[in-house]
C-alpha cells in the first residue's frame, strides 16, 4: 500500500466549531448573460481596461512566481475576461462560474484560440467538501494564486469559499480580490450630491455597518418604462466582514488598494469639483492576501 499525504487542515478558531454551511444562494447572472457578456467583450469593459486588469496584474506580481508556469484559479470569472489576460502573460488559468451561460460564453470567445484556460460550471460557495478536500475536480495546494474580482458581492456565505481557496492554493499562495468599494458603494444607502455652499461634489452614505441583501435591477431604464428587467443579488458588508472572515481561514491581507475612475467630467462649471471628487472617492476596493 503506498503511504498519501493528507492535504493541510484550513486553521479555524480553536473556541468556536466552524459554522454550519448556510445554502448558497441561485445564481441569477445566468439571465443576463447575453447583456453581460456583450457589455464586457474579448478585451473587457472601459473599467477592466483601464483600471481592474491592469491593477490586478499589478497585485498577482507574476514574475514573483518561480516554479514555473504560474497556474491561476479565477472564481466567477463570468465570460471570462481576466481568465484571457491572464492566459496571455503566460498563466495556466481555470475558470469557475456557477453561471452555465457565461461559462459557454467564455468558451466561445475562446474557440480557435491556443490560451491555457479550463472552464468549468462550479458554485465557489459549494467547491468545499471537507477542510482540506475540494469538489468539482480541484486538487488541493495546486494553484499559485485566486482571482475573485467583481463577483464577491454577489456570493453568501464567505466562509466556504475562503476555506475553498486555502485549500486550493499553494503555501504562501495568493489571493486577489476586487469588489466595488464597500465603505462608499452602497447600493441605496449612497449617492452623489452636489454642496451648492462649498460648490463641492460629495459622497453621501446614510448606511455602512449594516449587511444587506439587495436586489439589482440590471436595465433600470426598462423597469422604469414597464417593460421589465432581470435583476441580480448584491450583498452589502462592512469591510471588517472581509478582513475577519479571510483571517479567520488562514489568509492574511498584506495589501489593500483603493482605485479610482479614470473618468473625467465635461467641460463646464463643475468640472473641476466633478473632477476632484473621483479622484478623492475610491470607486473599486483591492485585497491582496496570503494563504499562512
Amino acid at each position: 500500500m503506498v503511504a498519501t499525504k493528507r492535504a493541510p487542515r484550513s486553521p479555524l478558531p480553536k473556541t468556536t466549531p466552524p459554522p454550519a454551511p448556510r445554502r448558497p444562494e441561485e445564481t441569477h447572472w445566468g439571465d443576463v448573460a447575453l447583456w453581460y457578456d456583450k457589455h464586457v467583450g474579448d478585451e473587457g469593459s472601459e473599467y477592466h481596461r483601464e483600471v481592474i486588469l491592469p491593477g490586478v496584474l499589478r497585485l498577482l506580481n507574476l514574475d514573483k512566481i518561480t516554479s514555473g508556469k504560474p497556474r491561476l484559479l479565477d472564481i466567477a470569472c463570468g465570460q471570462g475576461v481576466l481568465c484571457r489576460a491572464l492566459a496571455k502573460e503566460g498563466c495556466q488559468v481555470v475558470g469557475i462560474d456557477a453561471a452555465a451561460e457565461l461559462i459557454a460564453a467564455a468558451k466561445r470567445r475562446n474557440s480557435g484560440d491556443n490560451l491555457s484556460i479550463d472552464y468549468r460550471v462550479a458554485d465557489a460557495t459549494k467547491l468545499i467538501e471537507g477542510i482540506g478536500k475540494t469538489a468539482d475536480g480541484l486538487r488541493p495546494g495546486s494553484f499559485d494564486a485566486v482571482t475573485i474580482v467583481l463577483s464577491i458581492q454577489n456570493m453568501t456565505p464567505l466562509s466556504p469559499v475562503w476555506h475553498a481557496v486555502w485549500s486550493l492554493l499553494k503555501p504562501k499562495g495568493t489571493l486577489v480580490i476586487v469588489m466595488m468599494h464597500p465603505c462608499f458603494r452602497i447600493p441605496r444607502h449612497s449617492d452623489w450630491m452636489w454642496h451648492e455652499k462649498s460648490l463641492q461634489q460629495q459622497r453621501v452614505v446614510s448606511q455602512y455597518l449594516s449587511s444587506a441583501e439587495v436586489s439589482i435591477v440590471t436595465h433600470p431604464g426598462d423597469a422604469a418604462r414597464g417593460l421589465g428587467s432581470s435583476t441580480t443579488t448584491h450583498f452589502h458588508r462592512p469591510l471588517q466582514a472581509y478582513i475577519n472572515t479571510l483571517g479567520n481561514a488562514g489568509l492574511f491581507v498584506d495589501r489593500l488598494d483603493e482605485w479610482t475612475s479614470h473618468k473625467v467630467d465635461q467641460a463646464g462649471p463643475k468640472k473641476a469639483a466633478m473632477d476632484k471628487a473621483r479622484e478623492e472617492i475610491p470607486l473599486f476596493l483591492a485585497l491582496r492576501a496570503r494563504k499562512m
